[in-house]
């Protein structure tokens, strides 16, 4: 993990990195333990804010600061919201297998521009291992059943496309998933304060002999 040589930010890069040890259980040569939802949510909090910081890498590193080319409203559709409601760490699951995908073709383009020790691939795998990271805790969270086998998946029509196109699409990409961890992070947030407030509310109730506030 790289930073700046200042005091506040290496502080910053260390803090970081042991969240992610914590967050995610096996990181790090420790003995793989059943990750837990407080981990999960610390991950997807610290996912949001990779999220941001690597779209925005990319969209000056790639010249594509302009014109706002990359901040399109239309997102993919396994980015967009199916139905009302929180999103739950559950249904997380089916974004983040697209996103994997995603991140691998991004990674597999700028391979081809970029030499081995670039910047900007070493945030896109940082980003992957975390995305990767958050797939794992959410299959031992909630267990899913083996799936059944099917045919192999086409392959990405980012692979036919020019080298500025590919290069607007994984920007239009990264431009979506930051914005929708970020929502997601928003929820998680929400969620804890009103289960603080309502753990609270209850203790008080409880001590004055008065039911709690439903």
């Amino acid at each position: 993990m790289r930073c700046d040589g200042r005091p506040w930010a290496l502080l910053a890069a260390v803090t970081k990195g042991l969240l992610i040890l914590w967050a995610v259980p096996g990181q790090g040569g420790r003995s793989p333990l059943a990750p837990t939802v407080p981990q999960t949510q610390a991950l997807v909090r610290l996912m949001a804010e990779d999220a941001q910081e690597l779209f925005t890498f990319y969209e000056k590193e790639q010249h594509l600061d302009m014109h706002s080319m990359c901040r399109t409203d239309t997102r993919p559709p396994w980015l967009q919201r199916a139905g009302s409601g929180p999103w739950g760490l559950r249904r997380l699951r089916r974004p983040m297998v697209h996103m994997e995908r995603a991140l691998r073709d991004i990674i597999r383009h700028q391979r081809d521009l970029h030499p081995p020790e670039a910047e900007i691939l070493r945030r896109l795998n940082g980003t992957h291992r975390k995305v990767r990271a958050l797939l794992s805790n959410l299959a031992g969270l909630f267990p899913a059943p083996s799936p059944r086998p099917g045919r192999r998946p086409l392959p990405s029509p980012a692979a036919s496309l020019g080298i500025f196109r590919q290069k607007l699409q994984g920007c239009r990409t990264l431009w979506s998933y930051a914005r929708f961890m970020a929502e997601r992070s928003a929820e998680l947030s929400a969620g804890s304060r009103r289960s603080r407030r309502d753990q609270g509310e209850g203790r008080a109730a409880r001590g004055s002999g008065r039911p709690a506030r439903p």
